[in-house]
């Protein structure tokens, strides 16, 4: 599922549980779940949301499962689709951005996915979109629904604490691209350090420092922890060959592919999959 289309909410709603799914962001979300389960999968652990969650999930690709609660009860989850030009608007001055990004500096999250329980008002929002995205009244006239996203971000803002509001701001008081923002839209490229501390609008030194400062390890790492958990997903959701997949994953040489996902998840990717298949 890729979605770079400029339409902003989207609503879906599924019976059964079809197992990890790969979907393809062209854009940040903020996500409601209404009904149901998700996990979203990150290396060898998962993010979970449940009923009444909201959540972030930054542009890129990710791997979700979506488990319903009960037959009678489908998973239903709501995304808003947003760029920092979109939530530009003349409701919050410039400067609220950063001290609402202040205010959650305390939040110690290290996967940049985002998680707050919703409150009623917010609960009241998101039921009240069911009858709007129905009537599909936002994909001729867009600027409803643009809308309802800064109807949300001013929602969230009311909240103090609400970790939400940290990407969201971050995105609106950032002029140039953040440096997990950066990363992850080139996990799978040949770009060196320099480039990717130009594309972040910084040095090479102040980039190494902010990279550890973000991610506590140093890029190098950081990238192989990244395509290994990408090609264990590509194990467990495709039929990919294991060659293809470390190919796919940037890494050149198969052999070097196998003995690093042995020394990170304890058996060859032929094992690894061979034990998912048995389950």
């Amino acid at each position: 599922m890729d979605l770079t289309t400029p339409s902003v909410i989207f609503l879906h709603q599924s019976e059964t549980n079809v197992g990890i799914q790969t979907v393809r962001y062209g854009r940040n979300a903020i996500g409601y779940v209404e009904q149901g389960t998700k996990l979203i999968h990150l290396a060898d652990k998962y993010i979970t949301v449940r009923a009444g969650e909201l959540f972030h999930i930054t542009r890129g690709t990710h791997y979700v499962e979506n488990s319903p609660a009960d037959p009678s009860h489908p998973f239903r989850q709501t995304l808003f689709f947003y760029t920092p030009a979109d939530l530009r608007n003349g409701f919050t001055p410039p400067e609220s951005f950063a001290s609402i990004r202040t205010l959650c500096s305390g939040c110690r999250n290290s996967t940049d996915i985002y998680t707050y329980p919703a409150w009623p008002v917010v609960e009241n929002f998101f039921r009240s979109l069911t009858p709007f995205v129905a009537s599909q009244i936002h994909l001729s006239h867009p600027e409803l629904g643009h809308l309802k996203l800064c109807e949300l971000v001013q929602l969230l803002l009311t909240r103090p604490g609400c970790c939400i509001c940290r990407p969201v701001c971050r995105a609106l008081s950032d002029s140039r691209h953040s440096l997990p923002e950066v990363m992850r839209e080139n996990i799978f490229t040949d770009v060196g350090l320099p480039e990717l501390a130009s594309l972040c609008g910084m040095s090479l030194s102040m980039f190494k420092s902010e990279f550890r400062r973000t991610f506590h390890t140093s890029p190098h790492k950081w990238l192989n922890e990244q395509r290994l958990a990408h090609s264990r997903l590509q194990l467990i959701t495709t039929s990919r060959s294991v060659a293809e997949i470390a190919r796919e994953c940037r890494f050149n040489n198969t052999s070097h592919f196998i003995k690093l996902f042995r020394e990170r998840f304890g058996m060859t990717p032929a094992a690894y999959r061979r034990r998912c298949d048995d389950k």
